[in-house]
């Protein structure tokens, strides 16, 4: 199985190819009602440039109440990528760089950023962080109101992967947040050599983990996405390999 390095370059080459790898856009599509479902307008609301916006997003947007999206792009920013909020400015969207990743607070955020019930916002790195195999972060305003247009969010970083029993490189999915506050997801690499789902637990200002599934290749390799929870509390996902 493609190690995530070797997965991260077979879908930029395959979906993008090399020289335009940095080049992505956000866009809106709009249904006209009445009109007939085919009657749609198409508008490109941000071009990625890959500098300080960032650029190649693997992951969708997250909507909030009053209409903004919120994102992340792999690269850019300082080099490992950034997370971003679209904001509507009369019939023009701007862009804010929220976080940008230095590899040593995480890198390469594939997944979306998702809202918890505090306001703030939830994701991953695939790498980076203290041991370098990914992170789990949160992202928040600082407490002191911005007064310019570009209003920087400060990040926390939630757990560091070590690459081991606990998990390496998280992928695609959404962090799942339940009411208790603990979070859901899982990771590509680690624990029995391929992939794991784990759990975050509040714990002491902190957050603790527990691997709830390590797989071990028969049953399936490299989960790739997040998981969903039933009414039970059981949980549902798929793997890569």
């Amino acid at each position: 199985m493609a190690n995530p390095r070797q997965l991260r370059s077979l879908i930029f080459n395959s979906s993008f190819g090399a020289a335009t790898v940095a080049l992505a856009i956000a866009f809106l599509l709009v249904a006209v009602a009445p009109q007939p479902a085919q009657a749609q307008t198409y508008s490109v609301i941000h071009n990625f440039s890959g500098g300080e916006d960032g650029g190649t997003p693997e992951a969708g947007v997250t909507l909030d109440g009053a209409g903004n999206l919120y994102g992340t792009a792999s690269i850019g920013g300082d080099g490992y990528g950034t997370a971003y909020k679209l904001k509507r400015s009369g019939s023009n969207w701007l862009l804010d760089p929220l976080f940008s990743f230095d590899l040593s607070d995480g890198g390469l955020p594939r997944a979306r950023v998702i809202f918890g019930r505090n306001g703030t916002l939830y994701g991953t790195t695939a790498e980076g962080g203290t041991y370098g195999p990914g992170t789990v972060f949160n992202l928040r305003p600082f407490p002191t109101v911005c007064k310019t247009s570009i209003c920087p969010w400060m990040e926390t970083v939630l757990y560091n992967f070590t690459g081991g029993a606990d998990g390496a490189y998280p992928g695609f999915g959404d962090l799942l947040l339940d009411p208790a506050g603990n979070i859901y997801n899982t990771t590509f690499a680690g624990g029995n050599g391929n992939g794991v789902v784990y759990k975050l637990t509040p714990s002491g200002g902190g957050y603790a983990e527990s691997v709830l599934y390590s797989f071990s290749g028969p049953d399936g390799s490299g989960p790739l996405s997040g998981v969903i929870s039933d009414s039970a509390g059981n949980l549902y996902g798929t793997t890569y390999a």
